[in-house]
């Protein structure tokens, strides 16, 4: 028989161990709160969420309290009206809370509101005004006048750290950000400091920021309900009213993790992961939340560029591709098509890769499309690693390459699994291991029952036991290299780079083999490999052309267009249409759908059932696992090093370079 508690009024069953709250949200009926977090253990610390239980001495936190069998609950009766107001103007006057709402007495509003501008540096009203969740509620419960004498700011603003600003005035201690910190991202740098009426959140034993142990995921700004968090490059430069969101993919690794966007005036102003979304759950790293205005930086390539006389010098795409169109044909007559060859990047999207690899295919007949991007072992769920009771993690800085991936691990450890950290020394994630081995002799006797490897993907792993119960999987560095395998781009360890006469390469720095006549460099910002570059294009990135990723879960995402190119920077897939046209094909589609759904989907089985249409904003999981044998890691050419194109990125973001150098081993 059901369990079934009453809400103003409607029956609504319910799950034994589900509280309240979650019973209220499920169904529909809204209960206000502040201090819960999704995904983080109730607190019951503001008390905003109380409601009346029929029979009870008085209210009780909704968000804390379980459901139980017979339970008559009013969420919104004359008492608890009454009791959220007296809450909400607690916090009100505590701090500076100059939203509007303070009361109604214009001249202490005057002095009160003079004393604000000067503690937060800046004649702008508060950061968060539009979109702090005590404003709104002060709006809804019509809390509009002051009866208590306001609760002076004890602690300063902390403004001195590169990326985020502390704002203890407005801070209503809720803890959220401690629980997203902690209990999410599982960094442990932020706790609660000291007691009652000097009691404040505090890093690193009350150091600063930029002293602390904070790796700068942002989940806490994201956390936070109020104005107490937030982040300093665009402080006041947009509001809520102002901006467009958009949701997309995060571009930076194989985890996939979904971005809302900020946009205004055809800028990015901030991104925040997406609550609720798979499969990030809100969650972001360093480079997904803070690493995007590379995309608005002053040194991107605008124009093509062809060397004349030593020098590269701008020019146009028609004569740019005209003359590539040319190059192309004499090395084909002078050395065959296999004196042609194209390193692609496993960063950009299907569509893109595909008209690179058809391109290839159908000019000169090759197969010298190619990158040097492990195959990574796909199809996890990351809500299941929280679950696991093993974890192996081989040879792989998941806190580096796949961060947010890494949080999840961190959950299941909190949790109660056994982490065995393999050849992982002076990795972030070793600290949380049960058992540390210097390589996979000794593993056998760690894994019992239910087990999860994890291992880099250029590490050979085909020595372990297949057994039951054991689920192997890697995560790409790159965010589409799985999209890559999918459409048939695979690395090439057969490949003799010194036979290529004319190579072209996307996103790469790569020593020029003394065999190559002819190079061309596409690329979103001036390189090393330039230098012996006969012909430049510049490129556009990410957010500036609609396209589709396939993530370490198996999941095909939408990249949607969200700014516009700088100057004349074009995607990878218009650039083969032109080049095509030059070359004599007669091509139809030329835009990333058209792509998609006249040419992909109808040659790649596994896309077969997928339209831009059909996939919502979610992503869509494939219908099957890739199937990759593996035989050995992948070998990459004597003096070839891969570049570090996430890095790459980060160096080129406003305030960032000094800070990935700090805290990050991108910048090692």
């Amino acid at each position: 028989m059901a369990n079934i508690i009453t809400l103003n009024g409607k029956q609504c069953e319910f799950e034994s161990g589900e509280t309240i709250l979650e019973v209220a949200r499920r169904n529909g009926i809204d209960i206000p709160t502040l201090c819960h977090l999704k995904g983080a253990p109730p607190t019951g610390a503001c008390r905003v969420c109380v409601v009346e239980v029929k029979g009870a001495p008085g209210p009780i936190a909704s968000c804390s309290s379980p459901a139980a069998d017979g339970m008559e609950i009013f969420t919104e009766s004359t008492r608890i009206v009454k009791a959220r107001q007296m809450v909400i103007e607690l916090l009100l006057i505590s701090g500076n809370h100059n939203c509007s709402i303070r009361g109604n007495f214009p001249q202490e509003w005057s002095d009160f509101q003079k004393e604000v501008v000067e503690y937060d540096q800046a004649d702008d009203i508060c950061v968060a005004y539009g979109q702090c969740e005590l404003q709104a509620l002060a709006y809804k419960y019509r809390v509009t006048e002051r009866t208590l004498d306001r609760i002076p700011t004890k602690y300063p603003l902390e403004y001195d750290d590169l990326l985020i600003g502390r704002d203890f005035g407005r801070c209503i201690l809720c803890g959220r950000c401690v629980q997203a910190c902690c209990e999410i991202q599982v960094n442990n740098a932020l706790s609660h400091g000291y007691r009652g009426n000097i009691a404040k959140i505090v890093v690193r034993g009350d150091r600063t920021l930029p002293d602390s142990d904070c790796v700068y995921c942002g989940e806490c700004i994201q956390s936070c309900p109020v104005g107490a968090l937030f982040e300093k490059r665009n402080r006041f430069n947009y509001r809520m009213c102002d901006v467009k969101h958009v949701r997309t993919t995060c571009h930076y690794c194989g985890v996939g993790c979904q971005l809302d966007l900020f946009v205004k005036d055809n800028k990015i102003m901030k991104v925040d992961g997406v609550e609720d979304a798979l499969p990030n759950r809100g969650r972001l790293c360093f480079k997904g939340r803070f690493a995007f205005d590379f995309i608005h930086s002053g040194n991107r390539l605008t124009r093509p560029m062809i060397r004349q006389k030593g020098k590269l010098v701008e020019t146009t795409w028609e004569a740019a591709l005209d003359w590539l169109a040319v190059k192309i044909n004499e090395v084909k007559d002078k050395y065959g098509p296999e004196a042609i060859g194209c390193l692609v990047s496993t960063k950009e999207k299907n569509e893109d890769l595909f008209q690179a690899k058809k391109f290839f295919d159908e000019a000169l007949s090759g197969d010298n499309v190619f990158h040097f991007e492990s195959p990574a072992f796909m199809g996890l769920d990351y809500e299941d690693i929280k679950n696991a009771r093993t974890i192996v993690v081989v040879n792989t800085d998941m806190t580096r390459d796949n961060p947010v991936a890494a949080t999840f691990v961190k959950q299941a450890v909190l949790n109660g699994a056994k982490l065995v950290a393999v050849n992982m020394e002076n990795t972030e994630l070793a600290k949380f291991a049960r058992v540390r081995l210097e390589n996979l002799a000794d593993i056998e006797k760690e894994i019992s029952g239910e087990t999860l490897l994890f291992h880099d993907p250029g590490t050979d792993i085909s020595g372990i036991n297949q057994r039951e119960g054991l689920k192997i999987f890697s995560i790409s560095r790159e965010n589409n290299t799985a999209g890559a395998y999918l459409l048939g781009l695979h690395p090439r360890n057969d490949l003799d780079m010194g036979k290529l006469k004319l190579l072209y390469t996307m996103n790469h720095q790569i020593p020029l083999p003394d065999s190559v006549e002819f190079l061309v460099v596409q690329d979103i910002f001036p390189s090393v490999a330039q230098e012996k570059a006969d012909l430049v294009l510049p490129a556009s990135v990410w957010v500036e052309h609609e396209g589709t990723t396939v993530g370490s879960d198996f999941r095909i995402n939408l990249i949607r267009r969200v700014v516009d190119a700088p100057g004349e920077a074009k995607p990878s897939g218009w650039i083969f249409n032109e080049l095509a046209r030059r070359m004599g094909l007669k091509w139809d589609f030329s835009t990333s759908r058209e792509t998609w759904e006249q040419e992909i989907k109808k040659n790649f089985s596994c896309f077969q059932d997928i339209t831009y249409d059909s996939l919502p904003e979610g992503g869509q999981k494939l219908n099957r696992k890739m199937e990759i044998v593996w035989k050995d890691t992948v070998k990459t050419p004597t003096g070839f090093v891969r570049t570090d194109y996430q890095k790459v990125l980060v160096e080129h973001c406003h305030d960032l370079q000094d800070l990935v150098k700090k805290r990050f081993k991108e910048a090692e």
